[in-house]
């Protein structure tokens, strides 16, 4: 597994709605990259991360390796730029023989 490297963003699931959140510079779970607070040192992410984690609320608190370019964050693995982005689009579209398949 690649060694974890600075800047991240800390993640989760919303166990209400089930969407991606991510936590905010004002220790707020919200919805959408752009919401993220970047953190720098990996330290000061993971003890951010133990704190705002609420099982009664969200799920799956994982740091999240990130890139800033022309102003925005931008994921560095594609897992989370899946997720950033919302659900997948349908690889089989419906009648094409194919199942409902999502990436």
């Amino acid at each position: 597994m690649a060694k974890l490297e600075a800047p991240v963003v800390i993640s989760a699931n919303c166990l209400i709605s089930g969407a991606v959140v991510y936590l905010s510079s004002e220790h707020k779970w919200l919805e959408g990259l752009a919401s993220a607070h970047i953190f720098d040192d990996l330290n000061g992410a993971n003890a951010a991360g133990k704190t705002a984690a609420d099982p009664a609320r969200v799920i799956g608190v994982e740091l999240v390796p990130v890139k800033q370019g022309g102003g925005a964050i931008e994921p560095r693995h594609y897992r989370e730029a899946i997720r950033a982005c919302g659900p997948g689009r349908y690889v089989f579209p419906l009648g094409s023989g194919g199942n409902n398949v999502s990436i």
